[in-house]
């Protein structure tokens, strides 16, 4: 019996903290020159604060290959749209990938280029770390190609992969932001990376990444 609730408080702890460390590595593949250009709870731009506080925003020279930084499941994707401006009129033009990593909290991609999904990508399939999704783009509010990340509780009862297999078959100028999206109950996470420990160190950094061990 003592043996079982050790289980137990260990599954709890998994399903109510925050997620394990050791588990995340940095979402682009090994040799790429990143920069950080948007920090976790960030002066600048009103986002990446409140339920957001703990998203990044990263951007190399032009775009670049976006790999999973944790195993998972993939539950949202939209992927159809070419479009991006630099307000809010464009926000349901971004293309999104969400990956649930089983223990109750998912990683969001987002701003991903139209129709760049790597092969065997689909909603619904299990992925590895280090496995190729997509590309970074300039998709929906959006000034520039980038990569916005960050990891958030799952959305209870939340429906999935609301755009089809392919991610492409949502209305246009859809995007599926209730099923996924962060909010007071499902907020985002601090996580730690394998090659950069002290990412939810926010402090409105501008800085270049640590290399990517992601392979």
């Amino acid at each position: 019996m003592r043996a079982l609730a050790l289980v137990l408080l260990i599954a709890c702890e998994s399903a109510d903290g925050p997620p394990p460390e050791g588990v995340f590595r940095l979402p682009w593949p090994p040799g790429i020159t990143m920069q950080l250009t948007q920090d976790c709870d960030d002066s600048c731009c009103g986002d990446h604060v409140a339920s957001d506080r703990f998203a990044y925003d990263w951007a190399s020279d032009g775009t670049f290959d976006v790999v999973a930084a944790r195993a998972g499941t993939i539950t949202h994707l939209k992927i159809d749209s070419t479009a991006g401006c630099e307000t809010s009129a464009c926000v349901d033009d971004a293309n999104i990938l969400v990956i649930d990593h089983g223990d109750g909290t998912q990683s969001t991609y987002l701003h991903l280029a139209g129709d760049s999904l790597a092969p065997d990508i689909e909603c619904g399939a299990p992925v590895a770390r280090g496995q190729r999704l997509a590309r970074a783009g300039s998709t929906g509010w959006s000034t520039g190609v980038h990569l916005h990340y960050q990891v958030s509780r799952v959305r209870a009862a939340a429906t999935t992969c609301e755009c089809g297999a392919d991610g492409r078959d949502c209305p246009a100028r859809r995007v599926p932001w209730a099923s996924f999206w962060v909010a007071p109950e499902a907020p985002s996470l601090a996580v730690a990376f394998d090659e950069w420990p002290e990412a939810a160190r926010c402090a409105d950094r501008r800085i270049a990444m640590p290399a990517s061990q992601n392979e």
